[in-house]
Formats: C-alpha cells, structure tokens, sequence
C-alpha cells in the first residue's frame, strides 16, 4: 500500500476570471487551476511526450462556490503520494513549490489565482465535516442618487467598470435598517429548503436527499469601501453571514429576499412565509429573482486548530478506500 499524506491548502480566487469553481465543467475551473499547478511543480509540464499526472493527486474543497463568486480564504485537501513528492518536508522545500505555484499562476492567469499557504493534516481530518463555520461577505453597491443612476445607466463610468464584476450595483432608496431587521429573522436554526437550489433532476438521482437543516449564528450589516477606485457614485455596504454550512444558493436567495425587503417589493411576512414552508420551487414560485454572484465572497473557513494535529471525531474519507 502505498503512502500518502494529506495537505490543507489556503486558497484565494477571482471568480471574475473563471467559468466555474468546481471539477467536471469546461475544465477551466478554479479546481482545475490549481490541480495543473500543483501537478506541474511535481510531474513537470505536460507534452506530447509526458502524460497527464494531475489524476495521481486527489483534491476536494471545503466550498463549492458558484460560478462568479469570489473566495478571499477558501481551504482544498490534497492527497499526494510521498513516493513523488513532500510539500512540506522543510521550510525550504516548501518555500520553493510555493514560489514555483505562484510563477505559474502569473503566466498562466495573472491576478487570478493565489495559494496563500500549505500545511500537511491528519488522515482523519475532513476538509468539509471539521470546520467550524464559514464566513461570506456580500458587498453593495449603492447608487447615491437617481440622476446619477441614470446617468450611469446609459453610460457607465469608470468607477462602474471597476465594481462591475465584484458588487451588486443598485440603485438609490436602500434602506440599512430594513436589511438587519429582515436578517434578524434568518438566525437561528432554520429549514432552508426555500432557499435551496434542488432541482427535480438532482432529486431523482440523490439515493438520500441532503439536510436543509441549518443553523444561521449571524447576518449582520456594515459599511463597505469601493473594490479598486474611490469614487462619489456609491455608498457602499457589506451583509456579513455567519453559519458552519449553507445549501446550494441560499445565501444568493437570502441576499435576493434582503434587498427586495428593503425597497419594499416584498413585504416581511413573505420572507416569513418561505422560512415556514421550506420548498425548494417555493422561491421561484413567488417569482423572486437570485441575487447575482459576483457580489459575494466567501470571507473565511475556519477550523479549531486541533482538528489538523488530532481531529476529533476521526472520520474517515473515501479516498481511505481507494
């Protein structure tokens, strides 16, 4: 049998820059990035002469964004035989492949990818079931007037460019108080089956439907700043949401349910009344629509240290089986 070790990456992306996060789209994903990185540093370039390597390695995320969203920390396991290589034997070697990652990232997509550090973790770790919570940052953009909104609107200025693929542009009458009163009504355990992207297809391939059960510690509101350029069009605001997992889109329905809230299209009891009948098509049939990706940033990942030394539970992974 032979020996592998595990290694907890920290990663950030631009979601900007990349048709997918995942595995098993178009094969440009962030996943994919950095598989042909990390393959590259070990294996060498590929060529007509040297084959695929990259599927010696075994990567999973603790979070699957969705397209266009953004990570700032997101953290990616990795198995790799020690027979080929070991990331962190000193600090000098891994100081070298950390070198060696970014050289090839800012060649092959400048700006687009960054490993920010490397460290190995027990077998029993789980990059998924060990973390302690997940942070997302949801970052606004609000137009400061409705002259100004119109303007913009026929022709975007430069300071639109820049906050195009990294905010949600809206315009004025957004009301902060309406935001925290409504993302008070989030925390707490919840069904978040409304807000859960779960199409008929999935449902007649899942042997076991996966929990809606969560519970929210936090939805907060705060000040935000312009991404790269300081200008006087926007007021700027940040929703915060705290939890240890999420279903597929429920912060984007969460953030869609916010914000029509506080331009009252929708009454309260409507968010209410999608938190009381937890299904998924209920979230469509009140005709509401997702709000975009590419405001939102998974903040952090956060696990209690011990976890990667001596990680209690001990679970096992199904690479164990391999």
């Amino acid at each position: 049998m032979r020996e592998i070790r595990r290694y907890l990456f920290w990663i950030g992306y631009d979601g900007s820059k990349f048709p997918e996060m995942a595995k098993g789209g178009t094969g440009f994903g962030v996943m994919d990035l950095l598989n042909q990185t990390i393959s590259t540093s070990i294996f060498g370039s590929r060529c007509e002469q040297t084959p695929n390597c990259s599927d010696r390695l075994k990567f999973s995320p603790s979070s699957r964004t969705d397209a266009k969203v953004h990570a700032i920390r997101n953290s990616v396991i990795c198995q790799v035989p020690l027979e080929y290589a070991e990331l962190d034997k000193t600090p000098e070697t891994k100081k070298a492949f950390m070198t060696s990652w970014k050289n090839t990232i800012d060649v092959a997509n400048p700006g687009s990818l960054e490993i920010h550090d490397v460290h190995s973790v027990s077998a029993g770790f789980c990059i998924r079931r060990s973390v302690s919570y997940r942070k997302y940052t949801y970052r606004m953009a609000v137009c400061r007037s409705w002259e100004l909104w119109e303007s913009i609107r026929q022709e975007p200025s430069i300071s639109c460019f820049s906050e195009r693929d990294y905010a949600w542009r809206l315009p004025p009458g957004f009301s902060a108080h309406k935001v925290l009163q409504a993302g008070k009504l989030f925390e707490g355990e919840q069904v978040m089956g409304s807000f859960f992207k779960h199409t008929a297809r999935e449902k007649r391939y899942e042997p076991i439907s996966p929990t809606a059960l969560k519970y929210i510690f936090h939805v907060g509101l705060s000040k935000g700043e312009a991404y790269s350029m300081e200008n006087d069009i926007y007021d700027y605001y940040n929703v915060t949401i705290v939890a240890k997992s999420f279903v597929r889109e429920q912060i984007r329905r969460m953030m869609s349910c916010l914000v029509n809230y506080s331009y009252d299209r929708i009454p309260l009891t409507t968010i209410e009344w999608l938190l009381s009948n937890p299904i998924s098509s209920n979230f469509f049939d009140l005709g509401i629509p997702v709000a975009p990706p590419q405001g939102l940033f998974l903040t952090d990942v956060v696990y209690d240290p011990r976890m990667f030394t001596n990680p209690e539970p001990y679970f096992l992974h199904s690479w164990d089986y391999d």
